[in-house]
């Protein structure tokens, strides 16, 4: 009797686990394709989106003057006017979504080949379970494409060191060279996954790999190095020129940023999320070292390595030339993270007595979906915030072609990619990079003659300061859209009185 419901147990656990491998790649791309309807787009996918709209010419020079390299921008151009183009942004957040679900693919197929179907539905459980998923899913940046690249090149590794055959190699191949195009980052991880590959060759006497694995990195860096010279250059910009680099070093808030990125997000942190998710990495972490030292099988603990090494490295770039967003920087890598977690929460279920095993799925799972439910419930709010229609009520009905707009910080700049026929001033900043029609500095007043009305745009609690002398100005809309308040200002030219009293005031 014992023996006959022992049976029916796993039969019910087969068929469910069946399910879920089947299922959650759906559930995913139904989750995280809410992300993807809305044309809300914050202050990078903005930049995105102004990049796909500008010549090959003129993105290739301004990727190659103060950002990473041109291909995912290329990648977006193409499948954006594949989609039809326009101001309609659903489709730049769609390849993101898209990308994401090649990822939950790769966790179906490529990690039940190399490990097992359990390890597998572990994966995918974890993935779309993890905060920082929902906060990158929909993300009209290069975070998607690189995890999915870097997540291929790693699992293409591990099946390499089991079998190598010329195809593997070539795949392991192709998906470096995307990876290391994406973002300096997932360059950077590249290149510490490849030290750790090659010191694992080595102590484990693979001798027959070492051809391959010198042909292939030979191959990825001499296809990289046009670029390399140019990612050199980024560096030396940065340390130069960008507003604030000697003085927003890393400190210890912003290790506190990068916990924050990890397990929540950085602009809108869930204190409770970013415990348990600290919490949920330790416990599942001492089951994974279990798993790896039980099995003989280093390869999650490669990946893992990989990671944090790229933490390190992130944190002293952040120390001695920029403060970096290590959370979303490091984000290829959380494949790599996820095999961890699946490794270490298999060797936590399996190690549990009968009883106990059911409160170990129930409470890691549980405190999975709490942190998930909070942080995509954030990230909804986000992507529906209704501040985006307030403002282009406001340019429909009183914004015309013959006005000009002033807008002294990029954040609030990139507000004109929804009205790029609008001509756009703004105070010099990093003009060599603002993919806009119009980007000369605001030097004289008569570069305004021209335009009917004048409008300056700042963030509420400032005011056109660099304005006054020429101008008057009142307050003509408030209103706050996903991480800000925004004030609008109409400008007036001042009169002959008006200087007058302007010079009697006291000072």
């Amino acid at each position: 009797m014992e023996t006959r419901d022992r049976k029916a147990r796993n039969f019910i656990q087969t068929n469910f686990q069946t399910l879920l491998w089947h299922g959650l790649p759906v559930a995913a791309l139904v989750i995280w394709g809410a992300f993807c309807i809305t044309n809300n787009l914050w202050y990078d996918e903005a930049y995105s989106a102004s990049m796909v709209s500008l010549p090959w010419k003129r993105l290739i020079y301004i990727t190659a003057t103060d950002d990473h390299s041109p291909f995912y921008y290329v990648l977006l151009k193409l499948f954006y006017h594949l989609c039809g183009g326009g101001t309609h942004f659903w489709a730049l957040k769609l390849m993101s979504v898209l990308f994401m679900l090649g990822y939950m693919l790769l966790g179906k197929y490529y990690v039940e080949k190399l490990f097992d179907r359990k390890i597998s539905v572990y994966f995918m459980t974890f993935s779309l379970l993890m905060p920082i998923f929902s906060v990158q899913a929909g993300n009209v940046r290069m975070y998607t494409v690189a995890l999915f690249f870097l997540t291929l090149t790693g699992l293409s590794a591990y099946d390499i060191f089991r079998e190598a055959t010329g195809k593997k190699w070539i795949v392991f191949c192709l998906a470096s060279i995307c990876t290391v195009y994406c973002h300096t980052f997932a360059l950077i991880q590249t290149f510490l996954f490849y030290m750790l590959f090659l010191a694992v060759i080595l102590i484990c006497h693979k001798k027959e790999l070492i051809r391959g694995f010198l042909i292939s990195g030979f191959t990825v860096a001499i296809v990289f190095s046009p670029w390399l010279a140019v990612t050199c250059r980024q560096f030396i910009l940065r340390m130069r020129y960008d507003d604030g680099s000697t003085t927003e070093l890393a400190t210890l808030n912003s290790v506190m940023d990068y916990c924050k990125e990890w397990f929540s997000a950085v602009e809108t942190p869930i204190g409770i999320v970013v415990l348990l998710g600290i919490a949920m990495c330790l416990v599942l972490s001492y089951g994974a070292v279990d798993w790896v030292r039980q099995h003989g099988n280093a390869a999650p603990a490669i990946g893992a390595a990989a990671f944090a090494l790229t933490g390190i490295v992130g944190g002293v770039i952040s120390a001695t030339i920029n403060n970096c967003f290590m959370g979303r920087y490091a984000f290829p890598g959380m494949g790599f993270v996820m095999l961890w977690y699946a490794v270490g929460f298999a060797q936590l279920v399996e190690n549990a007595g009968e009883k106990s095993r059911k409160w170990w799925i129930a409470g890691t799972l549980g405190t999975a979906g709490l942190c998930f439910a909070l942080q995509y419930t954030s990230e909804l709010h986000l992507e529906y915030d209704q501040g985006l229609e307030t403002y282009e009520n406001f340019i429909e009905t009183e914004v015309t072609e013959n006005d000009a707009i002033i807008g002294p910080y990029t954040h609030t700049i990139f507000l004109n990619v929804y009205h790029p026929k609008l001509h756009y001033y703004l105070v010099g900043y990093k003009l060599y990079s603002l993919p806009f029609v119009n980007t000369e500095a605001l030097m004289e007043y008569n570069q305004l003659d021209s335009y009917e009305n004048l409008w300056y745009i700042c963030f509420k609690g400032s005011e056109p300061g660099p304005m006054e002398d020429g101008y008057n100005y009142e307050v003509e809309l408030e209103f706050h859209y996903m991480y800000y308040d925004f004030v609008i200002y109409r400008l007036e030219p001042k009169t002959i009185e008006d200087a007058r009293v302007q010079r009697s005031k006291p000072t």
